[in-house]
């Protein structure tokens, strides 16, 4: 279901991303990475991603500022916040910045996959 989409992982610990890769294994997803809300933005300028997994915080640009330029170019984008920002205001705030859902680190397999296929279908 999930072969050949593509995703875009803004993770600046390569920790991170690698569980991010590992969980998706054998899904069929293409896992594109920016290491930080700047590259997250250029990237979405050239490439076509069904859907973007963003940080929060992260050098040179964090994830609510790349998530603020991204909704001015591409307001339908599924935007994931994928944090260990985890308080009510934390998802207050990712709400209110334009992000579709807010997931907690440590990432949970079944959570990530059910949060992709609601907004991948």
């Amino acid at each position: 279901m999930l072969t050949g989409i593509k995703v875009l992982l803004t993770e600046d610990q390569v920790i991170n991303q690698e569980i991010f890769q590992d969980i998706l294994e054998g899904s069929g997803i293409n896992i594109d990475i920016a290491s930080n809300g700047k590259e997250a933005v250029e990237k979405s300028r050239n490439n076509n991603y069904a859907m973007i997994v963003m940080d929060i915080e992260m050098p040179i640009m964090n994830g609510y500022e790349a998530t603020k330029i991204i909704r001015t170019e591409n307001s339908s984008i599924p935007i994931i916040a994928l944090t260990s920002n985890s308080s009510k205001e934390d998802r207050l705030k990712t709400k209110a910045i334009g992000m579709n859902e807010h997931l907690s680190k440590p990432i949970e397999a079944k959570i990530l996959y059910q949060t992709f296929s609601k907004y991948l279908n």
